[in-house]
């Protein structure tokens, strides 16, 4: 069986790393994990104690950045299959054994890369990574619509580009996806849930710094051969989506661009779709909270609180909706306000499936969705 290379970099991200390293007790396959922390203050040690059994390689202090950690890391752990996991993200159950049988598969196949889903800092759904399609080189240069927690490379095909690139700060990934494609590896899109990525304020990507910004102006001139970023606005856009609090200006951006972006996809439906990228995703339709019919979450869960009960925000406000957990139907009750109620069973899978149908015709948004734990902690 092919062997998996995981590197996981981590500064003060700590609250988070226990849950990435527990995700990957959930996979039988041969993997060794590189931890490279760059000095964290936070409970760094405590957490990696309790999970030493599965760490191959530790090394905490001061160190050049995280795309630095993470090569240094790839070059000191074998393993056929390489990949990194950010402290604040985690894969669902059984991935990798999924991902191996795609490269057992194909001996061809360089990069296997899945869906993903979006969830707040404690776990609950946010979105779908809705940016996935299937691998197209030209679109790769002017979007980066693989998820790099989902992303798994060969290892032959990593070494072949020489790795990932030291000095990037934001787009270590997309410039990595870029040599790989350039360099004529074959790329597969898996259309199954490899991992959850933490979405908030804090991290890295919605920080808004505008050294992001230049280094995908970068990628684009150096891959695209464009002189100018045509991605920026969908950037953006993602960005603000993701801003909590906007300002006047921001809600006008915000508005502005999402427009651009509905009268880009209707020009791309009537002529020529591509990929299936503009059909929905476990029901929502891509970029929205719109749902048709009904629509499915899908999260792991690796925490062993129990979940007590879930509470789910819809719009239209109406009593004809049914939720399953697990397939089951559920007991609920609902305001007039939207908000819907449901007892939660008990469950000790690592994984939590939740759907939700509409009974009436027509599209209906989901607006929030929450659950409070056993000991009312709220997530």
């Amino acid at each position: 069986m092919l062997s998996f290379a995981i590197v996981i970099p981590n500064l003060n991200q700590s609250k988070f790393l226990g849950t990435a390293l527990e995700s990957l007790r959930y996979q039988s396959v041969p993997l060794e994990i590189a931890v490279m922390d760059g000095g964290s203050t936070d409970n760094f040690r405590e957490v990696v104690e309790k999970h030493s059994d599965i760490i191959t390689y530790l090394r905490s202090g001061l160190d050049e950045g995280q795309a630095a950690a993470i090569r240094e890391g790839k070059d000191i752990i074998s393993g056929d299959i390489v990949a990194w996991l950010n402290a604040d993200d985690y894969y669902f159950p059984g991935a990798l054994e999924r991902v191996a049988a795609c490269f057992e598969e194909d001996p061809e196949l360089d990069v296997v890369y899945g869906d993903a889903v979006h969830v707040c800092p404690k776990g609950c759904f946010l979105s779908y990574f809705f940016g996935i399609q299937e691998f197209d080189k030209k679109d790769l240069t002017r979007s980066c619509f693989i998820c790099q927690p989902a992303c798994f490379v060969r290892r032959s095909a990593y070494e072949a580009v020489g790795g990932i690139d030291p000095t990037l700060q934001y787009t270590m990934d997309w410039d990595l996806w870029c040599r790989l494609s350039s360099g004529g590896a074959k790329f597969k899109y898996v259309r199954e849930l490899f991992a959850a990525v933490r979405s908030y304020s804090g991290t890295k990507t919605l920080s808004g710094d505008w050294l992001r910004y230049k280094e995908i102006r970068w990628i684009e001139k150096e891959y695209g051969n464009r002189p100018l970023p045509l991605s920026w606005p969908g950037f953006y856009l993602y960005d603000l989506t993701n801003k909590k609090e906007k300002s006047v200006t921001d809600q006008a951006c915000f508005h502005f661009l999402r427009l651009l972006r509905r009268l880009k996809k209707s020009i791309k439906w009537m002529g020529h779709p591509r990929n299936g990228a503009h059909g929905p995703i476990n029901g929502f339709y891509r970029w929205s909270s719109v749902v048709r019919g009904a629509c499915t979450i899908r999260l792991p869960w690796y925490n062993k609180q129990q979940w007590a009960r879930l509470r789910v925000k819809v719009k239209p406000a109406h009593d004809d909706y049914r939720i399953r957990i697990d397939g089951k139907l559920c007991r609920h009750e609902m305001n007039g306000q939207g908000l819907v109620v449901a007892e939660f069973p008990p469950l000790k899978a690592s994984q939590r499936e939740i759907s939700i149908e509409c009974g009436k015709k027509g599209d209906w948004k989901l607006l929030e969705v929450s659950c409070e734990l056993m000991g009312n902690e709220d997530v």
